[in-house]
C-alpha cells in the first residue's frame, strides 16, 4: 500500500466532495471540536478499548464513537450516528485483515470514499458491497497509520448479495446459514435455558446428522423422572425455554420419552402463573392455603422471561398436554398482553407501554404468543407490524440486546415472509456487521446499548454466565425459510400475515423519528392518525418543539375531543408537551372518557404540564376517585388502572404536590385512599414521599386505616415497587409515634427480600428504635426475624453479604431497644367502618 502524509487528508476530502467532513481537519486538536463531537482518532486515541464492535467478516474489532448516554435519545439506539472513524483494536489471526491492517490503524473510509455518515453502518455496507460476485470479495479501506494515509485492500469470501426476499429464496442467506450451522454444531449444549436455545437452532437447521446429539440433550433436560416444585426461585427462564425446545423436538420426532417432562413444564408453568397472566424470574408460589395465581413476588414481573413462559404453555398444549389450569392460563396471558395492542410495546413488567416499536424482543415474543393460538389475528398482526417497524430499534435493551436478536426476525415472520423480508432488508447491515469470518456471530451490546465489552475470543456467547450462543440466535433467523419449527413458521396461519400495505406503512413508521424533522406542522397533525402509537407520540413531541405549536393550541384542543381516538390521543400528547393551560378544561373532561386509553393520554398530558395544571387540581382529585375500580375482579380493559398512575404522579410527585396543603381534605383524602388501594405498585409508590414528608399528625389519624393497610398488604401488581408506599406509610406512622406502627414495622421487615432489602431493613429498625421502650413488645419477633433471614440465606434466597447487613441492623436495634429507658407519647389510630373512597 502507498502511505501519504496526514495533512493531505483535507485535500482528499475536497477531492471526494467531502468538504463538510465533520472533523475540522484531520490533525487538528480534539479540543478545537465542539464538546459533544467525536474526537479525531488520528490525534487522540485515548479511549476505553474494552468496549468495541465487531467489524463483520474482516476479522477486525474497533472502537467507534458512541453518544455518551445510557438513555434513549430519540434515535432508537443509533448511538454511533455521529462517528466517522474507526480505531482498530484487534486483528484476528488468520482473518482476511491479518497482514494488512494493524492495531491502532484508523479506518477513515471504504471504497475510495471517506465515511460521510455513521462509520459503523458504513463499514457494514462496504462489507456487503465487497461480498458481491462482481467485486470478488475485494474490500478497499482508507487507513491512517502513524501520521500517513493509504488505501488498503483485504479479500473477503464471496457470498453474493441479499435477495429482496431474504432470508427467503436468497443464495447469500443460504451460504451464511450453512457456515453458521457448521459453527453451531461444534458449540456446547449447556444443560440450561441457553442450551435449549442452541437446541432449537439445531432443530431449525434440519440437519439429520445432529438428531442423535439433540435427542440425548432432550432426554437429559426432559427425563421421565422429572418432578417440578411450585416454589419461588429463578425457574422461569429454564422452564420456559426448555419446554419450548422439548415441545418443538417432540413435534418433529414424536419421541415419547420427553412427553412426561413436557407435561411437567407446561402444567407447572400454568399453575405458577400470576393473577395478571405474568411471571417474574420465578412463579407466583402457592399461598399457605394452597391457592394458586397470586401476585408475582418481588422482584416482580419480568416479561422477557414470562412471555416465553406463556408461549411455552401454548406450545405444550399443542403436544397434547391437557390440564384444567392450561386454558385459563392462556386466557389470562392473552388478556394482559393483548391490552397493549394499539398502545405501545410490551413493557418490562406490569407497567405502561414502552414508547418505541420494540423493547428488547418482547413485542416479537408477544407476536409469537398470539400467532401460536387459534383465531388471534388482530393481536398477531399488531405485534408483528410493530416488530417489522422496529428495524432501527434493535440495539437497546435492559441487560443488553440479546433477546432482540434472538426473537426479532422470528416475531416479524409471524406477519408472513414479506414482513420479515422487509424487516431483514432494513436490518441486514447489522447482520453482516456481527458475522465473523469463521461463520460465527458475535454479540455486541452492553446495558442498555452501545459497544460490547468484548474481544476476538470472548463475547456474549462464550463469556456470559449462562452461555447463550449468538450464533444460535442468528441461525434461527436464517432458518426461517425451512419452517421446521412452530417458532420459525411451521403451520403458520396466513390469516395472520400482513398485507403489503401494512408492511409498507410499518417500514415508513419505523423511520418517522428522523423523518418527522422535515415534516410541516400540518403533516405532523396528520400523523396523529397513524396506525403506530409510537409515530403518534413522535409526531406530538416534534410538533410541540415547533414555534407554531402555541398558535395551534385551539386546533389541538378541538382535535383532543374529536371522533378519531388516535387523533385525540396525539392531540393530548401534544398539548401536554406544549404545556398549554387553556387546554386544562378539555383534558380534565377526558379523564372520564369512555375510551380508557384516551383517559391515560389526558392524564399523562396533565402530568407533563406540571405547575401549569394547578387550576385543575380539584378536578383531577375528583377524577381519581370517580374512575377508581376494585382490584378484583380484574377489569381486563384496564387491568392495573394506568390512568391513576399518571394522575397520582402528577399530584404526589411533581410540582403540584406543594399545592395540596390548601386543598379541602374532603377532596384530597378520598383520592389518597383510592391511590393507596390501586392494584399497581408503581401508582401506590407515588405516595411515598407525600406520606413521609407532607402529612400532619391529623392527616395520619384521618388516613390511618388506609395507611396501615397499605403497609401490611403489598400491591398485587408491579410488586417491584410495592415497598415504596409501605415504607412511606410506616415512616408516617413512626414519625408521629402511632403505636400501630410498631407491629406494622415488624410485619414490613418480615417481608423484606431481594433488591435493596438490606437498606430497607436498616431504615425499619431505625424507626422502631425511635419508639424506645414501647418497642420491647416486639423483641421476640425481631429475634425470630434473625432466624428467618439466616434461613433464607442458607437456602440461597439471599446473598451472604447483604444478609449480614440485615442481621447487623436487627441486632443493633434489639440492643438499643433493650437499653432504652424512655418512650415517646404514643398516638393510636381511631378505627371506623372501612371507606370505599367513592365520592357521592
Amino acid at each position: 500500500m502507498r502511505w501519504v502524509q496526514k495533512d493531505i487528508l483535507l485535500s482528499l476530502a475536497v477531492t471526494l466532495g467531502l468538504a463538510g467532513f465533520p472533523y475540522p481537519t484531520v490533525g487538528h486538536s480534539a479540543a478545537a471540536q465542539t464538546a459533544n463531537a467525536p474526537q479525531d482518532l488520528t490525534e487522540n486515541r485515548e479511549v476505553d478499548r474494552a468496549f468495541t464492535y465487531n467489524l463483520g467478516a474482516t476479522g477486525l474489532r474497533g472502537w467507534i464513537y458512541s453518544k455518551p448516554t445510557t438513555h434513549f435519545d430519540g434515535l432508537q439506539g443509533r448511538t454511533t450516528a455521529a462517528s466517522r472513524q474507526i480505531l482498530i483494536t484487534h486483528v484476528g489471526a488468520g482473518s482476511p485483515a491479518e497482514g494488512t491492517i494493524r492495531v491502532d490503524d484508523v479506518i477513515l473510509g471504504a471504497g475510495g470514499q471517506l465515511f460521510t455518515f455513521d462509520a459503523r453502518k458504513s463499514m457494514a455496507l462496504a462489507i456487503q458491497e465487497a461480498e458481491k460476485e462482481v467485486n470478488q470479495g475485494r474490500m478497499k479501506l482508507t487507513l491512517w497509520r502513524a501520521g500517513t494515509v493509504a488505501e488498503a485492500t483485504i479479500r473477503l469470501a464471496v457470498l453474493g448479495h441479499y435477495a429482496d426476499t431474504a432470508p427467503y429464496e436468497c443464495e447469500k442467506s443460504n451460504r451464511i446459514f450453512a457456515a453458521a450451522c457448521a459453527v453451531l454444531e461444534t458449540e456446547p449444549l449447556p444443560e440450561n435455558w441457553c442450551g435449549a436455545v442452541s437446541g432449537l437452532a439445531l432443530l431449525a437447521a434440519g440437519n439429520p446428522d445432529t438428531l442423535p446429539r439433540v435427542q440425548k440433550f432432550a432426554r437429559t433436560i426432559g427425563p421421565t423422572t422429572l418432578k417440578l416444585e411450585l416454589r419461588d426461585g429463578m425457574v422461569i427462564w429454564d422452564w420456559a425455554y426448555k419446554n419450548l425446545f422439548l415441545s418443538e423436538y417432540f413435534m418433529i420426532t414424536g419421541d415419547q420419552e420427553v412427553l412426561h417432562a413436557i407435561r411437567e413444564y407446561t402444567v407447572s408453568l400454568a399453575k405458577g402463573q400470576g393473577l395478571y397472566g405474568t411471571f417474574g424470574h420465578g412463579i407466583a408460589p402457592p399461598t399457605a392455603d394452597g391457592t394458586l395465581h397470586g401476585s408475582i413476588p418481588p422482584y416482580g414481573p419480568v416479561n422477557a422471561a414470562g412471555l416465553v413462559g406463556n408461549v411455552a404453555i401454548v406450545i405444550g398444549s399443542k403436544c397434547g398436554v391437557s390440564d384444567p389450569e392450561i386454558e385459563p392460563a392462556i386466557a389470562r396471558a392473552s388478556k394482559f398482553f393483548g391490552y397493549f395492542v394499539d398502545k405501545g410495546s410490551i413493557p418490562y413488567g406490569e407497567h405502561e407501554p414502552w414508547p418505541f416499536h420494540e423493547n428488547n424482543g418482547k413485542n416479537a415474543m408477544a407476536a409469537m404468543l398470539f400467532a401460536m393460538q387459534e383465531n388471534r389475528p388482530a393481536e398477531t398482526q399488531f405485534f408483528s407490524k410493530m416488530v417489522t417497524a422496529s428495524y432501527r430499534n434493535r440495539e437497546c435493551g435492559h441487560t443488553g440486546q440479546g433477546f432482540s436478536y434472538l426473537w426479532g426476525a422470528l416475531g416479524a415472520n409471524t406477519g408472513g415472509p414479506a414482513a420479515v423480508a422487509a424487516f431483514f432488508k432494513e436490518a441486514a447491515w447489522h447482520f453482516d456487521l456481527v458475522r465473523r469470518c469463521d461463520g460465527s456471530f458475535t454479540y455486541d451490546g452492553g446495558e442498555q446499548y452501545g459497544a460490547g465489552k468484548t474481544d476476538d475470543n470472548t463475547y456474549y456467547g462464550k463469556s456470559s454466565y449462562y452461555g447463550l450462543s449468538p450464533t444460535a440466535s442468528y441461525v434461527l433467523t436464517y432458518a426461517l425459510p425451512l419452517k421446521k419449527l412452530c417458532i420459525t413458521g411451521r403451520n403458520a396461519k396466513q390469516s395472520n400475515w400482513l398485507s403489503q400495505k401494512d408492511i409498507s406503512s410499518a417500514i415508513l413508521s419505523g423511520r418517522f423519528d428522523s423523518d418527522c424533522k422535515q415534516r410541516e406542522p400540518a403533516e405532523l397533525v396528520t400523523a396523529f392518525s397513524d396506525w403506530s402509537p409510537i409515530v403518534r407520540g413522535w409526531a406530538a413531541e416534534e410538533l410541540a418543539r415547533r414555534p407554531e405549536a402555541k398558535e395551534m393550541v385551539p386546533q389541538l384542543i378541538a382535535l383532543a375531543e374529536s371522533a378519531d381516538p388516535h387523533v385525540c390521543q396525539g392531540a393530548c400528547e401534544a398539548l401536554g408537551a406544549i404545556k398549554a393551560p387553556n387546554a386544562l378544561p378539555a383534558l380534565t373532561r377526558l379523564l372520564a372518557h369512555q375510551d380508557r386509553w384516551l383517559r391515560f393520554k389526558a392524564a399523562k398530558a396533565l402530568k407533563e404540564m406540571g405547575a401549569e395544571a394547578r387550576p385543575s387540581i380539584p378536578d383531577i382529585l375528583k377524577a381519581v376517585v370517580q374512575t377508581a375500580e376494585p382490584i378484583q375482579p380484574i377489569n381486563w380493559a384496564d387491568p392495573v388502572q394506568l390512568t391513576h398512575g399518571q394522575l397520582a404522579a402528577a399530584l404526589f410527585q411533581g410540582s403540584l404536590t406543594g399545592n395540596l396543603k390548601a386543598i379541602d381534605p374532603g377532596l384530597l383524602y378520598p383520592a389518597i385512599r383510592v391511590v393507596s388501594e390501586n392494584a399497581d405498585g408503581m401508582a401506590r409508590a407515588t405516595l411515598r414521599n407525600y406520606f413521609e414528608n407532607h402529612l400532619s399528625a391529623n392527616d395520619v389519624q384521618a388516613l390511618g386505616q388506609e395507611i396501615l393497610a397499605a403497609v401490611k398488604t403489598p400491591s398485587p401488581a408491579d410488586r417491584m415497587f410495592a415497598n415504596e408506599i409501605r415504607m412511606g406509610g410506616f415512616k408516617a406512622l413512626a414519625k408521629y409515634h402511632f403505636k400501630e406502627g410498631i407491629e406494622a414495622g415488624v410485619t414490613l421487615a418480615k417481608t423484606q427480600g431481594g433488591h435493596g432489602s438490606e437498606r430497607r431493613t436498616g431504615e425499619i429498625m431505625k424507626e422502631l428504635v425511635g419508639y424506645g421502650t414501647a418497642a420491647r413488645a416486639v423483641l421476640p419477633e425481631l429475634k425470630e426475624l434473625i432466624v428467618q433471614f439466616n434461613r433464607q440465606c442458607k437456602n440461597r434466597e439471599f446473598p451472604d453479604d447483604c444478609n449480614q447487613m440485615r442481621i447487623t441492623s436487627i441486632e443493633d436495634a434489639i440492643q438499643s431497644i433493650e437499653a432504652a429507658t424512655t418512650q415517646p407519647n404514643l398516638r393510636s389510630i381511631t378505627f371506623t367502618q372501612s371507606t370505599t373512597g367513592q365520592l357521592p
